[in-house]
């Protein structure tokens, strides 16, 4: 009875033993997948504006040269709003660090604030730290505008194409902020074709 009670209390201890060790070695193992996995990175900040270009303010309308006013509109849709890293890898774009979601929003880009144009603000996310090569967005005009009170119809062109295109080159690192301008030429994207006006978007990178 004797050896019987010590082989089964050498068998505990050996029990015991046996968890102890393999607690260490599974702390051990999570410490050198940590080690070899490391932390996330911190995001980088990207915020995109359209501007309006201030040189492009008249259009010919019949026989009037119409300037805008601060009434006026000129609404453009935009969604589907991505940036590109030099593998071809992107990340979607959202108006808002709130925004999980694609959504189409509208954007009147002859809204002025004392004289000036007021930028409209199109993205403002969170990317990974990353080297990127390009931005692309989707695009579609307003059924109409209004100019110095003079509202007329808008056409797409038969073949548009929605979605632009931009090379703009930069390198965003952890915490960094990167703001991005892109300028809406207007009245350079409104063309008279026969009885009505169509859309022929014109957009190019500025430096603020």
């Amino acid at each position: 009875m004797g050896t019987y009670l010590k082989e089964v209390n050498n068998l505990m201890k050996l029990k015991r033993l046996f968890t102890f060790l393999s607690g260490i070695f599974c702390a051990l193992l999570l410490m050198c997948c940590n080690d070899h996995l490391g932390s996330s990175p911190d995001p980088a900040v990207l915020r995109i504006y359209l501007v309006t270009n201030p040189a492009d303010t008249t259009i010919q309308i019949g026989f009037d040269s119409l300037t805008v006013t601060t009434k006026d509109d000129f609404s453009l849709t935009i969604s589907q709003m991505k940036v590109y890293s030099q593998e071809g890898i992107y990340a979607k774009l959202f108006s808002s660090f709130s925004g999980y979601k694609d959504e189409e929003t509208e954007y009147n880009l002859l809204e002025r604030q004392s004289g000036s144009f007021i930028p409209q603000k199109i993205v403002e996310s969170h990317i990974p730290p990353n080297q990127y090569q390009r931005i692309e967005f989707v695009v579609y005009p307003p059924d109409e505008v209004t100019i110095h009170g003079l509202t007329f119809p808008i056409d797409i062109p038969e073949g548009y194409k929605p979605l632009i295109t931009m090379e703009c080159p930069f390198i965003a690192d952890e915490n960094e902020e990167h703001n991005i301008y892109i300028q809406f030429n207007a009245f350079k994207s409104i063309k008279r074709w026969r009885d009505t006006y169509i859309f022929t978007p014109s957009f190019e990178l500025i430096n603020k």
